[in-house]
């Protein structure tokens, strides 16, 4: 088990580039409520003026968890979804401009230049996803209020897969236990209109936490 600096994931030889990291500052120091049993399909949402978040069919995005009570809990932890979706959302169109992603991440950040940097891997490639990332085990710590938290949560990659364009074929790599992935999203927001951007991202592969 390893902590990298995370992109995103796809399957087998698509899965994104990892270089070894730390720990987000304040992350850990706080957890929200526990999860729900029942897992449920998540629902794009953003600020008013917000992106397209929508998705392919075959391509879904499911949160097991409550949402924080807290306003700008809930604000930082939705917004680290988006930025989660907008990037899938890009390697499903084949467009590393697509805005969803770029408006949830900060611009010249890590975030932003991992996000990238896998989004045009999978272009290159002509490999797009497919499947369903399940989502869970959420905690959000607002570090500095109207400035700064950090969103942890865990992702199952199972059911996702790589799909390559020009042939059909789909890789899934179902057994292997990277597919859990345990993320740590810096947020960060000017708290005037309650629009978080990931400006860091760290995860552990196969954690043990949310196998």
């Amino acid at each position: 088990m390893a902590s990298v600096l995370v992109a995103g994931c796809g399957g087998d030889d698509e899965k994104s580039d990892k270089a070894a990291g730390d720990k987000i500052a304040g992350a850990g120091e706080s957890a929200s409520t526990k999860p729900t049993r029942t897992p449920t399909p998540s629902a794009p949402a953003s600020p008013a003026g917000g992106p397209d978040l929508s998705l392919p069919k075959d391509v879904k995005i499911v949160k097991d968890w409550t949402e924080p009570k807290g306003k700008e809990e809930a604000a930082a932890l939705r917004d680290a979804v988006n930025a989660l979706t907008g990037q899938v959302r890009a390697i499903t169109r084949q467009d590393a401009a697509d805005p969803a992603y770029l408006y949830y991440s900060y611009p010249g950040s890590n975030a932003r230049q991992w996000m990238q940097t896998d989004v045009k891997t999978h272009v290159d490639k002509k490999s797009s996803v497919t499947g369903t990332r399940r989502l869970s085990k959420q905690s959000v710590q607002i570090v500095t209020s109207q400035s700064t938290a950090v969103v942890t949560f865990c992702v199952d990659d199972h059911e996702y897969a790589a799909k390559q364009l020009e042939t059909g074929k789909v890789v899934n790599d179902s057994d292997d236990a990277t597919n859990y992935v345990k993320y740590e999203w810096g947020m960060t927001t000017t708290g005037k209109d309650g629009h978080w951007r990931a400006k860091e991202i760290r995860g552990t592969t196969a954690a043990k936490e949310c196998m």
